[in-house]
């Protein structure tokens, strides 16, 4: 795919604050070998529990934060930020000798009870301390290559296997018994309410007791899900969400494990690297009653899908974006579902973006970011995702899109029905004042939110501002955006500059992308020094933004968790509250 070369370079202003950090030493040593009954490999070493910092924070303690999947948590990761610890990532000189494996893509991280949990696909499940980084344990019996569940009422964490297990651990010790499962688990674990779920490969969705690992119920989805979505639960309907790789969503009685519903939204056929739910999951607004479910489209008819200009730029207003949705029904790709019935509960004016990956050899676009739901002080829950629209007058349909935030009725901003979006100020695109590539159409990544921060954890760095104003007279231009401040970013691999340190990985410098040239505005935060984080290609026959990977941002507690490319975690500790 041909790019636009980035060539215009802001200075940012400011110092950075001193700030004091601590970076581990890498994977611990080999300790005591933990046999159960059924003999699981587990390394563990014992660390003193009196260095555990707890709060009374909220944790990030499964996919997305929550069993709803809302990506929000509420904590508001004031600055400054403190670098505590590095995990399978640089080394004293900012180098790669840190960095010993590369993490599947879905294995995001999660944190709770003084830990952060780690799913290192063959290299097993780690926990890892939440002050030091250093290793507590490590589960080696089988390859975890999804996002783990801690379940605060019960002190364990349940992990997915390849082998067809559901792993129930002691967050304290590692001790690790199973339930069998038969069939990989290579999406998410979700816990609520005192059950664990597992989403098998065989498009099986099993409940289990948390605490007896006793089976309630097992559902039969009729298609595999290995093109599938992940899981998500509403809690004012009780059932559990999920899509399979036929293209049917499913929602399921959490009581009983029947079928409330099941639809199949959209009239393409499941292709694979075309049509598709894989990667992501659903996400769950209990208040708006809805839930969204994302789905790749074919390469052009994704980027290039619009048809209404000769580049492909969406058109500039809500209404023309829905109308050509509305006509084009095979270009939706966000679905706003009723959560008591499947249907369409109303069209989002979200067009189509993702990013670049390869698919046999040829650039294509991966499924896009999902919406972050978050409730204002209002009672109005809103969500927040980029969408596509002309009045930044880009040159083409690759550089058309914003962050936007999203009303789920019609009385939430006047003039605004449900699924219309307002202009969130995050871009550096064209002046804007911003300090992201969220313009950038196919270079769009996971979105989260903590407080009023919103991230996105870019193929580049991690990026991210703070609304500081979303007046109801705000966002309806992109002259006139919802207000906000930019946070720091954290690049992914920083090109040499005057400014070095190894020890709080802060420089005044401006952060330019080794080997790629692009540009963020320092002072800010860098991973690697000088050199490509892995798995990065060096190569221009890769694909332009490293394809799908597990990078992600989150708040937890007094965490802020950063995870890379290559899985490698930068984990700050911030001034919030």
């Amino acid at each position: 795919m041909v790019k636009l070369r980035w060539i215009s370079r802001w200075v940012g202003q400011g110092v950075l604050a001193v700030l004091v950090g601590l970076m581990a030493a890498g994977p611990a040593c080999a300790g005591e070998r933990l046999g159960q009954a059924d003999p699981l490999a587990t390394t563990t070493v014992y660390l003193p529990w009196a260095s555990r910092s707890y709060t009374n924070l909220a944790e990030w303690t499964q996919e997305a934060g929550n069993a709803q999947r809302t990506g929000y948590i509420n904590i508001e990761p004031a600055e400054p930020w403190t670098l505590l610890w590095t995990w399978n990532g640089p080394d004293g000189s900012g180098g790669t000798g840190n960095h010993f494996y590369n993490a599947p893509r879905e294995a995001r991280t999660v944190a709770g009870g003084g830990s952060v949990f780690v799913p290192a696909g063959a290299n097993g499940l780690y926990a890892l301390a939440s002050d030091s980084g250093q290793a507590r344990w490590n589960l080696t019996a089988t390859t975890f290559n999804a996002t783990p569940a801690y379940d605060p009422a019960t002190g364990m964490v349940f992990a997915g296997g390849a082998d067809g297990k559901l792993y129930k651990v002691n967050a304290a010790t590692g001790a690790a018994t199973t339930y069998t499962v038969g069939s990989p688990v290579n999406r998410a674990v979700l816990v609520a309410d005192g059950f664990v779920y597992a989403l098998a490969e065989n498009g099986q969705l099993h409940k289990v007791n948390a605490v007896t690992l006793a089976q309630a119920w097992v559902y039969s989805a009729g298609s595999d899900t290995v093109r599938g979505s992940g899981l998500a639960y509403s809690a004012s309907r009780d059932v559990l969400v999920f899509g399979t790789s036929d293209l049917y969503v499913h929602a399921v009685n959490n009581s009983s494990g029947t079928q409330k519903w099941k639809v199949k939204p959209t009239s393409n056929p499941p292709t694979a690297n075309q049509y598709e739910y894989r990667w992501y999951w659903p996400v769950v607004a209990d208040s708006a009653g809805v839930v969204f479910l994302r789905m790749r489209l074919e390469h052009n008819a994704g980027l290039w899908g619009y048809t209404g200009n000769a580049k492909g730029i969406w058109p500039n207003s809500n209404g023309e974006a829905r109308t050509f949705l509305n006509n084009n029904a095979a270009k939706q790709n966000l679905f706003a579902l009723n959560l008591d019935d499947g249907t369409k509960k109303f069209i989002p004016a979200v067009g189509y973006g993702g990013t670049e990956d390869l698919c046999s050899g040829q650039a294509c676009l991966t499924t896009g970011p999902l919406p972050v739901v978050r409730s204002w002080a209002d009672g109005k829950q809103v969500a927040y995702i980029p969408f596509r629209n002309g009045q930044s007058n880009p040159p083409d349909g690759r550089w058309d899109s914003h962050m936007g935030e999203m009303v789920l009725d019609g009385s939430t901003i006047s003039g605004l029905a449900a699924g219309d979006l307002r202009f969130v100020r995050m871009s550096r695109y064209n002046g804007a004042g911003g300090n992201s590539y969220i313009h950038v159409t196919d270079e769009l990544n996971p979105i989260t939110m903590a407080g009023t921060t919103l991230f996105h954890a870019h193929w580049g760095a991690s990026e991210a501002v703070r609304i500081t104003d979303r007046a109801s007279s705000r966002g309806l231009s992109y002259s006139n955006p919802i207000v906000t401040a930019n946070r720091p970013a954290v690049i992914r691999r920083q090109a040499s500059c005057g400014n070095f340190n190894a020890t709080t990985h802060s420089t005044t410098c401006g952060l330019t992308l080794f080997g790629d040239g692009r540009y963020w505005d320092g002072p800010g935060f860098w991973t690697y020094w000088n050199t490509f984080d892995p798995p990065t290609p060096t190569s221009a026959s890769q694909a332009y933004s490293d394809g799908m990977r597990p990078r992600y941002t989150y708040v937890s507690g007094k965490l802020l968790v950063m995870e890379g490319n290559g899985g490698e975690l930068m984990v700050f500790r911030h001034s919030g509250p």
